[in-house]
């Protein structure tokens, strides 16, 4: 099996949906006034968003 590049949309999705896993680890969103409530399930997802994330752009690269 040969691996080749991803296309620019998948690899920019895998890259925004890792990088909103990265950002959910380590800040508390909830605690942003207004829009909080909103993007708590950043945080409550994160290691989940790292995995897909990462976990995507693999299988973009090794097997589709």
């Amino acid at each position: 099996m040969k691996a080749h590049t991803p296309s620019r949309n998948t690899a920019l999705l895998c890259l925004i949906i890792f990088v909103l896993g990265l950002i959910g680890l380590f800040v508390p969103l909830a605690q942003i006034q207004y829009i909080g409530p909103y993007l708590k399930f950043i945080n409550q997802f994160a290691v989940y968003l790292l995995i897909g994330g990462y976990g995507l752009l693999l299988a973009a690269v090794y097997i589709l």
